[in-house]
């Protein structure tokens, strides 16, 4: 190809990329034909005489999180990428991302599910405006007074300007005669009736180990330990799973929490997980269907897709 020809195709590229002219107006301005343009243009890619970059979007990688979509069919997956590797610095970077999940998805009328968890406990610091939508606790309390559910309803319900609806149980007691006397309680059963209203949910992701899990807190050494030896990976809402995402009953008769059932039939549910001691749990989570989308960062993402 002669240097005139090179020229051409470089303006062809230039008025295209650059100047944002269409292929029927570069046509005629050459005199040649659309399809002309078209492989003059293809062939700029192809050579390297036209070199097209993506960039990130602030702290989202999109490839990870494209990946991670893509190989467990999710609605939504954001990896976030930060520089500060911190523990709460990390978690902090994946609250933020999820607030700005929930605020670009989130319609009025919407009913938002709320887990517990250390990480959801940042969301709400992350939280500018929402749609007016009701809030509605899926799990007991655990974990501090000022860093649980009930708390986290009503700081989200205060920018939402929505209904809250709380439940003032703990998240995992002593044994089944226990949750079945609590399940009695009208508060309770209003807040579990309400559990099938909820359209949009976000749920913790909790690895099965100390500090990892406020289910795996609440329970007594020898009870975790035993867990342990069952096989149990991680949870999500204290439902307990397998490192391959199979569903255990160790604690079904004695959690106080949204049913898996009623769980699976929300539309939109997102886990949130940050920290390398998630890694298992939250491929445990994701190979269990029982959440539609996920927020983490991109050390969790790497390994799970690895």
């Amino acid at each position: 190809m002669g240097p005139d020809e090179l020229f051409q195709r470089a303006v062809i590229a230039r008025r295209y990329y650059l100047e944002g002219r269409t292929r029927v107006q570069i046509a005629e301005e050459f005199g040649i034909s659309r399809f002309k343009v078209a492989r003059e243009l293809d062939e700029a890619l192809t050579s390297g005489m036209v070199e097209i970059t993506i960039h990130n979007p602030g702290s989202i990688d999109v490839e990870l999180s494209t990946e991670l979509q893509r190989r467990f069919n999710l609605e939504h997956a954001y990896v976030v990428v930060t520089d500060d590797h911190t523990p709460d610095n990390r978690a902090d970077a994946v609250a933020k991302a999820t607030a700005e999940l929930l605020q670009s998805i989130l319609r009025e009328e919407d009913v938002l599910g709320v887990d517990c968890g250390r990480t959801l406990n940042k969301v709400a610091n992350h939280l500018t405006s929402l749609p007016p939508s009701d809030v509605v606790q899926l799990t007991g309390m655990a974990g501090e007074l000022n860093a649980n559910g009930a708390d986290l309803v009503r700081r989200i319900s205060e920018i939402s300007g929505g209904k809250t609806w709380p439940m003032y149980a703990p998240l995992v007691v002593a044994d089944a005669r226990t949750a079945a006397s609590l399940s009695g309680n009208h508060q309770i059963q209003e807040t579990v009736a309400r559990h099938a209203k909820v359209t949009c949910a976000i749920v913790s992701i909790g690895a099965w180990q100390p500090g990892a899990s406020q289910v795996y807190q609440a329970l007594a050494t020898d009870d975790a330990d035993e867990l342990t030896r069952a096989g149990v990976c991680g949870e999500a809402c204290a439902l307990l799973l397998d490192a391959d995402g199979v569903r255990l009953p160790g604690l079904d008769e004695r959690r106080v929490a949204i049913d898996e059932a009623t769980l699976r039939a929300i539309p939109t549910v997102i886990a949130v997980a940050a920290g390398p001691q998630k890694i298992a749990a939250t491929r445990a989570v994701l190979l269990s269907g029982l959440v539609s989308s996920i927020v983490t960062d991109a050390e969790i993402a790497a390994a799970v897709l690895a």
